[in-house]
């Protein structure tokens, strides 16, 4: 099974969420700062997220035109066919624009519980490979293990849930 690779939050907020393409370091921060719950201050906030620009343009998740204050980052292909870019717009079917304000705390709860539901997974996968390796300690850690499944699934009925509820508000029935 592929893995997907994880979003950073800063990331996730400007590229997804707000759909931003053709932006500057400055703009990013600028809209960083406009949505962030934890204000901090303008140059902690630009350091933020030109750490996490960095990050993609390494990714090739972005490409730049352009140099010194006039440079201007655009989402590439590559980072268009992210499955958590492809899960999140395009599979939902949420309009972010369109979700009532009232509602966006649904909104970060399923964020929240996919990203649980990651880690979960790696868990899980982790708990597999450790069995495989040794044996001996399956008797040990079978209940563990069995226990970390369980919370992957009661995650996945929460995610799947909240997936259904946001569906539904965004086609308005």
């Amino acid at each position: 099974m592929k893995r997907s690779r994880r979003i950073s939050a800063v990331m996730h907020k400007l590229l997804i969420e707000h759909s931003l393409d053709g932006f500057t370091v400055l703009e990013a921060r600028d809209l960083w700062l406009s949505v962030d719950d934890k204000k901090c201050n303008s140059s902690e906030a630009r350091k933020k997220v030109y750490r996490a620009i960095f990050n993609f343009e390494k990714k090739n998740w972005l490409r730049c035109e352009g140099s010194g204050r006039n440079k201007r980052y655009f989402q590439t292909e590559q980072f268009r066919k992210q499955p958590s870019y492809a899960a999140l717009n395009h599979q939902s079917g949420i309009n972010h624009e369109n979700t009532n304000q009232d509602y966006s705390v649904l909104i970060k709860e399923r964020n929240e519980y996919k990203g649980e539901l990651e880690i979960l997974l790696g868990e899980v996968d982790e708990y597999q490979s450790i069995i495989s390796r040794f044996p001996e300690l399956e008797s040990r850690l079978a209940p563990i293990h069995q226990q970390a499944k369980e919370r992957g699934a009661m995650l996945l009925g929460k995610l799947n849930a909240l997936t259904t509820v946001l569906n539904t508000l965004s086609t308005g029935g």
